[in-house]
């Protein structure tokens, strides 16, 4: 049998800046952030830093855009060139952009020339990170398409996370929170504890009064699940607010979990433009 040689394809909304990844097969398409009609590359021509001085500073509410599908049939022309016999791509959760169809039509145009598997794991961030960089990872060790996809979608089915946002507006105006009508009445009174559907979706779960309330809820409600699992990784994603992932990290450690045994990532500016600058995550992946 031919060897094959599997390239492993996502975009910038998955922290794969931030995750200790160092991986020749991993590809990125960098997703555009507007503000008004400026345009900035999330990770090259703005970082972290300066895309949230812009958020806090600039009136304009942030928008993103998928890559373009000439963009996307680039990158796979580009990747049969390089001797690429297999593209495993992971676009952002279709519940969040239009990149997963663009994929799918990009795919119908060359799909002669190399083997394309477009695979929804119906989420973002460091769960979308962690899952490229483990496949890409398998991939150089010599897994198979099958085997990768296998892996894929079993820890898109086993992993569990919860997280708080202390202001619900970038959320609602740019239209990712689903169920955004029986919490924006309350904006000003809750803290919304939010998690993706079954669809990839991001979805209001429970109104919780106060920010500490609501980060002893998310921690112990993880901790509960995955005392259900044999072995697990605890992740925290955050944004800017330094204060709320501070309380995230006292209440974790309160119930005994080491920090240095927790994976820390920040979120990609690509995600802060729809979240804001106050969002938590605790969650963890399922490891055996």
């Amino acid at each position: 049998m031919a060897t094959r040689k599997i390239a492993i394809l996502t975009d910038s909304s998955s922290s794969l800046d931030y995750l200790d990844y160092d991986l020749d097969n991993m590809y990125m398409f960098r997703l555009p952030i507007f503000f008004g009609s400026q345009e900035y590359i999330d990770g090259e021509t703005i970082n972290l830093d300066e895309f949230y001085h812009k958020l806090e500073t600039e009136e304009d509410i942030p928008t993103t855009s998928q890559p373009s599908l000439g963009q996307v049939v680039e990158m796979y022309e580009q990747l049969i060139k390089e001797g690429y016999t297999d593209i495993i791509h992971f676009p952002i959760s279709k519940g969040l952009s239009g990149s997963y169809q663009s994929a799918f039509t990009a795919k119908s145009m060359i799909e002669d020339d190399i083997n394309i598997e477009i695979v929804d794991i119906k989420t973002t961030a460091v769960i979308l990170g962690y899952i490229v960089g483990e496949s890409a990872r398998l991939a150089k060790d010599g897994k198979s398409v099958e085997e990768i996809i296998e892996f894929a979608t079993k820890h898109v089915e086993s992993y569990n996370v919860r997280f708080m946002v202390e202001d619900l507006t970038y959320l609602v105006k740019n239209g990712r929170l689903s169920n955004a009508s029986a919490f924006i009445g309350n904006m000003l009174k809750i803290k919304p504890i939010l998690e993706f559907n079954n669809e990839g979706n991001i979805i209001g779960s429970q109104k919780i009064r106060t920010t500490k309330k609501a980060i002893k809820y998310i921690v112990e409600e993880m901790i509960k699940a995955s005392n259900e699992q044999q072995k697990v990784l605890y992740f925290v994603s955050y944004s800017k607010d330094q204060e709320i992932r501070k309380k995230l990290e006292v209440e974790i450690e309160s119930k005994g979990i080491n920090l240095s045994q927790v994976l820390f990532c920040p979120l990609p500016s690509v995600i802060g433009a729809h979240i804001g600058n106050s969002l938590v995550a605790f969650g963890y992946f399922v490891t055996e």
